[in-house]
């Protein structure tokens, strides 16, 4: 885990399936004012087992009692949705490209939960060359597509979508009531490394901050 201190609120940032903290490098310069925590939600696992209520412990123990804003990446954003299901100090939320709740996906109740591994081209298919993945757990994989329900979200909440994903990212604001911020020119891998999402999530949580 990596951590930057601040004088205001946390910032948690939640990375994706396969991947890991390292997918935020860069980002707690972007965001001075926030004590930045980049949780490995795979930490102390058993990946095998590892079910997406282990990841959200994960995040929650980073946000502890203190009022936080909680990002999350692909796969971390759905973990994000349903952290503040489970704790009233989530004081805002930002999602990017996340993977979708049951309410917008209407799930499939015979998935069958299986623990194991996979690996990200297995799932996903090409990744591109250099970028650093690792085995990720099957049992929450399964579980996402059974359909994990967050029927609501009462704290503020920002989506940010790219080139891949805007018909989500739409669906998940209208559901939710939330913005909407969209990259056109950047693939779902970029909106982790650009500096220009990184600005925008940090003029939204002024925005949000001076509406308080």
């Amino acid at each position: 885990m990596t951590e930057s201190r601040g004088e205001r609120e946390r910032l948690v940032l939640v990375h994706g399936a396969t991947s890991g903290p390292w997918v935020f490098d860069g980002w707690p310069g972007a965001f001075p004012g926030y004590d930045v925590r980049v949780p490995d939600l795979q930490e102390g696992l058993d990946v095998a087992q590892a079910r997406m209520s282990d990841y959200v412990d994960r995040v929650l123990g980073e946000v502890a009692d203190r009022p936080s804003v909680v990002c999350g990446w692909s796969m971390g954003g759905l973990v994000a949705l349903m952290a503040a299901q489970r704790s009233t100090m989530v004081a805002a939320l930002v999602v990017i490209e996340p993977s979708l709740p049951v309410e917008l996906t209407g799930g499939d109740p015979r998935r069958a939960l299986r623990s194991g591994t996979y690996d990200a081209e297995s799932a996903y298919g090409p990744v591109a060359p250099g970028t650093r993945h690792r085995p990720e757990s099957l049992l929450a994989f399964d579980e996402r597509k059974r359909g994990i329900s967050v029927p609501s979200v009462t704290c503020p909440l920002l989506v940010v979508a790219g080139r891949s994903g805007p018909p989500r990212g739409r669906q998940v604001a209208q559901h939710y009531g939330a913005d909407l911020v969209e990259f056109p020119d950047l693939g779902h891998s970029d909106l982790v490394a650009d500096p220009g999402v990184m600005a925008g999530i940090a003029s939204w949580l002024a925005g949000v901050e001076r509406r308080r």
